[in-house]
């Protein structure tokens, strides 16, 4: 039996209808909610919500119900799968009372149990077979955008014919300018692509979570595509790097041997302090190289990578959380910071004298 909810007060009448697991990762859920005659479908997943530790831990107990069900049932902790599921979604509709009341304000007839037991409604299967369909999502830290709300800029024109899209224009305050931001886009039926998406979905919250410093040289997540139809993600929208234009801001061997001695030490100096940065907040960068570091047009070096890298074939890096509840040293004492002082030494090494060590 499925939470309901009836207020006199709001005139609401909502119902959860059911629970669907769903396709970017075990934490996904889809819960569909039925009130006032309309049907909302709610997304919900860790990653939306991370930046809320009570409604994080709320969500988790609830998606554990759902999905190990009586399996998951531990009879001396008290919390019965059913229960948890019921308090959930009370609260969830409580949650998304503002939202039932602008889009769905009335009860129709056809819904209004008083009106059919006085004989005043008379309701057909269509109402109920086929609804108004509405979707949501509950998050608290990111800013979802559908593809239609996203505007393409191609670097030159021409690019239109030939390339897929990888810059994208959306506003992402209430300023009513619009940010250029990097767009890391997931083929929806490709095989691996839940897989890639799900490693980015791990890396990202944990940097926005972080005590990173705000003006840290590390790319972030600024914004979400998802596909209207069934709330799957499209796309990441990253934090924009405008490369130096000699040779596409990558560190080549040919170009570092003709780049001032100061500029290489300078980005030797930069890339030991965005690791310490890292490692300070709790993070690893886990795949330190060269070929994981881009130069902008203002000559600062960014580390790229994270969760799958900022563009594909630049290399696969990883973040890994630190948790010790110990103090934290500058480089912890785990293989991945260990990988990460490897090949820190390496790239400067690189860097400084053109060559691999």
């Amino acid at each position: 039996m499925m939470a309901s909810i009836l207020s006199a007060k709001t005139g609401i009448l909502a119902k959860a209808m059911q629970d669907r697991l769903g396709h970017d990762g075990p934490g996904e859920c889809i819960t569909s909610i039925r009130c006032n005659g309309r049907e909302f479908h709610i997304g919900m997943s860790p990653f939306f919500i991370c930046n809320s530790p009570a409604v994080e831990s709320r969500y988790r107990k609830y998606i554990a119900a759902v999905r190990d069900g009586w399996e998951g049932f531990n009879a001396q902790e008290g919390e019965h799968p059913e229960d948890l599921m019921d308090c959930f979604h009370a609260w969830l509709i409580i949650a998304f009372e503002p939202v039932f009341l602008d889009v769905a304000p009335d009860v129709p007839p056809f819904s209004d149990p008083a009106k059919i037991a006085a004989g005043e409604a008379h309701p057909l299967l269509p109402e109920y077979f086929f609804p108004e369909e509405y979707r949501c999502r509950l998050e608290q830290y990111v800013k979802f955008f559908y593809p239609h709300e996203v505007e393409v800029s191609f670097e030159k024109p021409d690019y239109a014919l030939s390339e897929m899209p990888t810059r994208a224009l959306v506003e992402l305050d209430d300023s009513g300018s619009k940010t250029l931001c990097f767009l890391k886009a997931f083929a929806l039926f490709v095989p691996d692509s839940s897989v890639r998406l799900e490693r980015e979905l791990e890396a990202h919250p944990r940097i926005l979570k972080s005590s990173l410093a705000h003006d840290a040289r590390i790319v972030r997540l600024c914004a979400v595509v998802s596909v209207e139809e069934d709330c799957r993600i499209l796309g990441l929208l990253l934090t924009y790097i405008d490369r130096r234009r000699e040779n596409d801001g990558l560190l080549l061997e040919d170009h570092l041997l003709h780049t001032p001695i100061p500029l290489r030490q300078r980005w030797a100096k930069q890339i030991q302090e965005t690791v310490e940065q890292l490692h300070g907040a709790g993070l690893v960068w886990g795949d330190a190289k060269v070929e994981n570091e881009l130069i902008d047009k203002d000559d600062d070096v960014w580390p790229i990578g994270f969760g799958g890298g900022y563009t594909d074939g630049w290399g696969v890096a990883k973040v890994v959380e630190h948790l010790s509840n110990e103090e934290y040293e500058p480089y912890p004492d785990s293989d991945d910071s260990d990988e990460d002082v490897i090949g820190v030494f390496s790239a400067v090494y690189f860097i400084v004298t053109g060559h691999r060590n």
